[in-house]
């Protein structure tokens, strides 16, 4: 494929043989393996998870790249390749799925991540390549700066393990921050998803404040005893949110 790097997509294409064999290692397609790819660019995973047999989805946004890939389906009955945009399309034709897989632009990383977590019910788990920082972000424990909504959101909802990080010389064109290859397997969970999500932002929102204000609006004398509201935001562990949100909808 000869598509030039695209600067208004934020294309990177992976180019390092051992990168890209390392990290089809910790993917391991199966031939029984469903997949979803986000963004095959040049195809640095593609073609290796097309030679495992997996039954493979890509989503690609690049018009010009999507329609190489879509040429390729005669030879792959297993494959199909879907124009679009990652964020906005419906992933529902294409679940349930064991792996997410990709090499996500940076500019969608935290929308993607909503995204696998509206879905989490139907995958199992996700491979991914990110920013270094933003791996940090995810794997960040209480009381650090990198602590946030989506540090509590990633350990609520999954297992996420660092993988390695990958320099920026191992792309063309390198990018200007290092990256990281990060894996998450999706917990069976039976919660109210946006009640846990209102929590968890509502308390960051005014993350200097103990839980009792900051959540007033489901602070009742009731749960006074059975969960300490004196906390902040950024002090407690996701198991914490889970207790709350149980404690607020006991029936779940």
């Amino acid at each position: 494929m000869i598509s030039r790097p695209k600067k208004s997509l934020g294309q990177h294409f992976l180019t390092d043989s051992n990168i890209i064999r390392k990290i089809i290692g910790h993917i391991s397609p199966k031939e029984t393996d469903v997949i979803l790819e986000i963004g095959p660019g040049r195809g640095a995973l593609t073609q290796s998870l097309l030679d495992s047999g997996c039954s493979l989805t890509s989503l690609e946004l690049d018009t010009d790249l999507a329609n190489e890939w879509k040429a390729k389906e005669v030879a792959y009955p297993q494959f199909r390749c879907v124009e679009g945009n990652a964020i906005s399309l419906d992933w529902t034709p294409y679940l349930p799925c064991d792996k997410v897989v990709g090499n996500i632009p940076y500019n969608i990383s935290r929308s993607l991540m909503y995204k696998l977590f509206s879905h989490r019910r139907n995958i199992n788990e996700a491979i991914l390549m990110v920013q270094k920082e933003f791996a940090e972000k995810l794997l960040a424990t209480p009381g650090s700066k990198s602590y946030g909504i989506l540090s509590v959101l990633t350990r609520c909802y999954s297992d996420i393990t660092y993988l390695f990080t990958i320099p920026p010389t191992v792309f063309n064109p390198p990018p200007r921050v290092v990256s990281a290859c990060i894996h998450i397997r999706f917990k069976s969970l039976d919660i109210n998803d946006q009640l846990l999500i209102d929590c968890i932002q509502s308390a960051f929102q005014q993350r200097r404040k103990t839980l009792q204000n900051s959540l007033k609006k489901y602070y009742s004398p009731d749960l006074k005893d059975v969960f300490d509201w004196s906390q902040r935001a950024d002090s407690i562990e996701a198991a914490d949110y889970l207790k709350l949100l149980r404690l607020l909808e006991p029936d779940k």
